[in-house]
């Protein structure tokens, strides 16, 4: 067994797919199948469900890829701190709820002035996916609620407050001034889907008004949300980071009003060891840069 190996199942796991796994392991297909088959050899039990086409892992295949994630964080991880003096570098893996895309999006190019041989992976996931995610290893950090109980594992830095805006095009909707949450019920919205974080506190906010919400479309990322919207599709509800008319002159943004339940968001890494030097990297430069939240 090599790392090799454990990294072509960790690409399988999450490609579901065998060709796109050796793409992204820069192998052949034939040679990444048939060094997953001598791994399931070497341990002496099967991995992966095959049929015509990769159908999912066995419960032994699930087992060995939650080592194989630890084990291939721990050998990056290794290689990055052996020369403590050079700048971090390597694969930074972050997971974010949806609605907080536009704010880590803000990050991105600063961070990676500041140290170039960064790279970083971003996932948008539902929050309890999302948690998951994090507990299993998938991730190195994640940015999602921390009012939330599966939150409660892990350590925690805050960031901002989130507050929830309307998002229209301007030749298609008229959006008042200053909105209140009663007047969703007089739009067509495009809203996140029901099994999200973001879309379960707008629903909890409007049924204090009176008002259920029957959206006239759902996505299940921020990013299809405002492209749905641009279009004149309807009018979104969006984070307050969300695109204003500075970025997209064809849209209005409108804030709502704060409620008391305006939820935490923040950054959540694994208790038990200290933070990767990749993720020290990322607190550092929040802790220097201005508060843009």
């Amino acid at each position: 067994m090599d790392h090799r190996q454990l990294g072509f199942l960790v690409a399988l796991a999450r490609e579901r797919h065998f060709g796109r796994a050796a793409t992204a392991c820069n192998v052949t297909q034939p040679t990444l199948s048939a060094r997953l088959k001598q791994l399931e050899e070497e341990l002496g039990c099967a991995l992966i469900i095959r049929g015509h086409r990769f159908e999912g892992l066995t419960p032994e295949g699930e087992h060995v890829l939650s080592h194989a994630r630890r084990i291939l964080a721990s050998l990056d991880e290794l290689n990055a701190e052996l020369d403590p003096k050079s700048p971090p570098s390597g694969l930074l893996r972050l997971g974010l709820i949806p609605s907080a895309l536009d704010a880590v999006s803000r990050w991105i190019v600063p961070l990676r002035r500041k140290y170039p041989a960064l790279s970083l992976r971003l996932m948008e996931r539902a929050t309890l996916p999302l948690m998951q995610s994090l507990m299993e290893g998938d991730i190195d950090v994640a940015v999602g609620y921390l009012d939330v109980p599966a939150a409660e594992p892990f350590v925690a830095r805050r960031l901002y407050t989130e507050r929830y805006a309307l998002l229209a095009r301007k030749d298609c909707f008229t959006l008042p001034e200053q909105p209140a949450w009663a007047d969703l019920g007089a739009f067509p919205l495009c809203l996140l889907t029901p099994d999200m974080q973001h879309r379960h506190r707008v629903d909890i906010h409007v049924r204090r008004e009176g008002i259920t919400l029957s959206p006239v479309l759902e996505a299940e990322s921020m990013a299809a949300l405002e492209r749905l919207v641009a279009q004149g599709a309807g009018v979104g509800v969006v984070e307050q980071h969300g695109p204003d008319a500075q970025r997209h002159s064809g849209l209005i943004h409108r804030l709502l009003p704060a409620t008391e339940e305006d939820p935490p968001v923040g950054l959540l890494w694994r208790a038990g060891a200290p933070p990767s030097r990749r993720l020290r990297a990322l607190l550092e430069w929040l802790r220097e840069s201005p508060d843009d939240f």
